[in-house]
């Protein structure tokens, strides 16, 4: 029950955060929201930043369980279809499932909870450019580079959908282009 009532809570606190914004989201109203009064809400998270913190470990929880799902049927499929399989899954996550994430974009991120979050994606992105390697499809010189390159440019990307959904141009077809590109300049001619 007490688990149950802290998902709620987080999951109205995300609703609420997307409509009203990071700073004008009142603790009243993500209490309303999730059917729980303010006391409740306060018994789960000793103040708004407990509530946020926790809302970003779940929902990167989230986003890193739905990646590894979309990897695991294409972990021995060659480095492009992985690629593929990790930008798609990215971009499916932010435009289909959580506005929570494109609220949190807007936000310059400390360093610690940016690194944590960047650590486990970018330990992913090499292991699949790791495995490119060894089968001659990537090229090694930069290898170190790799991983920041592609999540700069879906960064870039995300952040360009968010501000004017980008001429209505598909989340998917953005995915696919940063994949072309990204991929013209690491693969082995």
């Amino acid at each position: 029950m007490k688990e149950a009532t802290a998902d709620a809570i987080l999951s109205a606190a995300a609703e609420v955060f997307a409509r009203d914004g990071l700073h004008a989201a009142k603790m009243e109203s993500i209490a309303e929201q999730a059917g729980v009064s303010v006391g409740t809400l306060y018994n789960h998270f000793t103040d708004r930043a407990a509530l946020l913190d926790a809302l970003r470990a779940k929902r990167r929880q989230v986003m890193l369980d739905r990646l590894d799902s979309a990897l695991a049927p294409v972990a021995e499929r060659p480095a492009r279809e992985q690629l593929r399989a990790f930008v798609m899954a990215v971009f499916a996550h932010v435009a289909e499932r959580d506005a929570f994430v494109r609220v949190l974009m807007q936000l310059p991120e400390d360093h610690v909870r940016k690194s944590r979050v960047l650590a486990e994606l970018t330990r992913r992105l090499a292991v699949i450019i790791d495995r490119g390697i060894q089968a001659g499809e990537v090229r090694a010189e930069g290898r170190a580079l790799y991983p920041s390159l592609l999540m700069g440019m879906v960064r870039g990307a995300l952040d360009r959908l968010r501000e004017d959904d980008a001429a209505n141009l598909p989340a998917a077809a953005w995915a696919e282009e940063i994949l072309r590109v990204f991929l013209k300049g690491i693969e082995v001619d």
